[in-house]
């Protein structure tokens, strides 16, 4: 998960990309830059941990980031050099500085940077720019700085590892998961909610009858398949590529299951049809109405929104996500990279696991809204029950595509899913048509 503009190193507002359903392309383009739709929660803490000193580090580190703080540039500029600062007093040879620069654009900044031999020594990666940076052999292996500590979810390691090796430290994550609005449960009658796929299909028709919607697909061209056909995938038990990364894997049982799953809630008008083609607007949408009665892939800050409108306070019921065979959601992460071309590569990776230590990820995170990465950080949230239910599902979250070609893949499948749900194409046509088209930009890149 961009929100940004152009500014100048150290500051500006983020929200990594990430999870607002209309910007998520970022997410898939960066949550990485990802970024929660979590607004700002309480302030951050300024305690840091002292930073371990280690013998013969010296040397000069440079770390891209960018905005996370949720506020003005001055609050990034305090975030920051209050952890180089106590960096450097374990550290006194070595001298950080950290540039906050825009969201917008970003990988294509950071890639001809790198390319120039101008790029930095430590930069912020969302989960799927990793394969791209690790296989041009722009990446550093990190399994020596996390792959040993257990606090770190292994969901959120998996995420960074590309062909076998992690390549960046986790420092947030996002989480999308179902959500239920009791409002519309009570008004129909219904006192149980779904786990699966079968049990919401079965309430579907009373729903539907009762003047209401049973979910909501955003199925526009411009939605990125991260919050609607994928997430049905990972719970059918497939997979969008295969583990190799050189073959599309969605045409399979899994993804045609996937896919009639979504024809069936456009057929049985479970879904408003023209949510299916055409993006609502933000302040809008049958969800936001209170029309809906579940999200599948809901997303805290939204779902704050529809609390504060027409849901009403504490009508949101968030669970663990559905199930066919599996009960995952998705979930971007992102991560500190240390670059090939860093000057001094041990000073490098001793900043990095120092600002993913607890304390300073605790600092950093609670700064913008972010979920923590570490089990040990569980709780950090727990005066807000939206953020700290949403938190509780982390260890579910699937990832983004680990391939390089991820947000080409999710350009070129969209269609077929479209022609699918409108009836152009059966579901068995569109995922063989879509199957061939992936392969070629597969084999291509």
């Amino acid at each position: 998960m961009d929100r940004s503009t152009n500014r100048k190193p150290f500051g500006t507002r983020h929200h990594p990309q990430p999870l607002s359903r209309r910007r998520f392309a970022w997410l898939t383009a960066g949550v990485a830059g990802t970024a929660l739709s979590v607004p700002l929660v309480g302030a951050p803490s300024r305690t840091f941990a002292a930073a371990a000193q280690t013998s013969g580090l010296s040397g000069t580190v440079t770390q891209w980031c960018y905005p996370l703080t949720g506020g003005e540039q001055s609050e990034d500029e305090a975030l920051w050099k209050g952890l180089a600062d106590e960096f450097t007093k374990a550290n006194p040879d070595v001298q950080v500085t950290v540039e906050v620069l825009p969201w917008k654009d970003r990988n294509d900044k950071l890639t001809t940077a790198l390319a120039a031999g101008a790029g930095p020594d430590v930069g912020y990666l969302n989960a799927d720019f990793v394969p791209q940076h690790a296989s041009d052999g722009n990446l550093v292996p990190l399994d020596d700085v996390v792959g040993g500590d257990p606090d770190f979810l292994e969901n959120a390691k998996t995420n960074l590892t590309y062909d076998g090796t992690l390549y960046a430290a986790p420092i947030l994550g996002t989480v999308t998961t179902a959500v239920f609005n009791t409002k519309v449960f009570d008004a129909v009658g219904i006192t149980e909610y779904p786990t699966t796929w079968d049990e919401m299909l079965a309430i579907g028709p009373q729903i539907r009858d009762a003047g209401y919607m049973l979910t909501s697909y955003i199925g526009a061209l411009e939605q990125t398949l991260n919050l609607t056909y994928f997430p049905l995938l990972w719970q059918a038990g497939g997979e969008v590529v295969s583990e190799d990364g050189t073959a599309a894997a969605f045409n399979s049982p899994e993804g045609l299951d996937a896919l009639n799953f979504v024809v069936g809630l456009f057929n049985e008008k479970f879904t408003d049809l023209d949510e299916g083609v055409t993006v609502p607007p933000a302040d809008g949408g049958k969800a936001m109405e209170g029309k809906v009665a579940i999200l599948m892939t809901g997303e805290a800050g939204s779902i704050k929104r529809y609390e504060a409108g027409s849901w009403g306070e504490g009508s949101a019921k968030i669970t663990a996500p559905l199930t066919r065979k599996v009960s995952t959601s998705y979930g971007t992460t992102a991560g500190f990279a240390v670059f090939k071309d860093a000057k001094n590569v041990d000073a490098a990776k001793a900043w990095v696991k120092f600002i993913t230590e607890a304390p300073q990820m605790e600092t950093i995170l609670k700064s913008g809204g972010f979920m923590p990465t570490r089990a040990s950080l569980g709780d950090i949230y727990a005066d807000d029950p939206i953020v700290s239910a949403f938190q509780q599902q982390m260890p579910l979250m699937h990832g983004d595509v680990r391939n390089r070609s991820a947000r080409q893949i999710i350009s070129t499948l969209g269609p077929y899913v479209q022609a699918a749900f409108l009836g152009k194409q059966s579901a068995e046509d569109a995922l063989a048509a879509a199957e061939e088209d992936v392969n070629r930009i597969l084999e291509r890149n």
